[in-house]
């Protein structure tokens, strides 16, 4: 799949899958963002190679993606009642 150019949005990203497959997107040319409930080294890891990273799960967070969010992609780890799942 061509990524060049796709915005993608990770709610969940700082487990070690999800921060994975954030990584190959954000190589293969894919504009990547995400959310998590914590810091840590791993989404500090993200921020240094570019990924814009959020501490907080809020619908703000999907509305400031509008327009031209191509995919939103939840870890199985988060509900399917969060703010971010409910907003896209």
């Amino acid at each position: 799949m061509d990524w060049n150019g796709l915005r993608v949005h990770f709610i969940g990203i700082g487990g070690s899958g999800m921060s994975g497959i954030a990584r190959i997107v954000a190589a293969r040319g894919g504009k990547v963002s995400g959310s998590d409930y914590h810091d840590s080294s791993i989404l500090n890891s993200l921020r240094t190679i570019g990924i814009e990273v959020s501490t907080e799960h809020d619908a703000k967070n999907i509305a400031s993606l509008r327009p031209g969010t191509d995919i939103v992609v939840r870890s199985s780890a988060v509900a399917e009642n969060n703010v971010e799942i409910v907003a896209a």
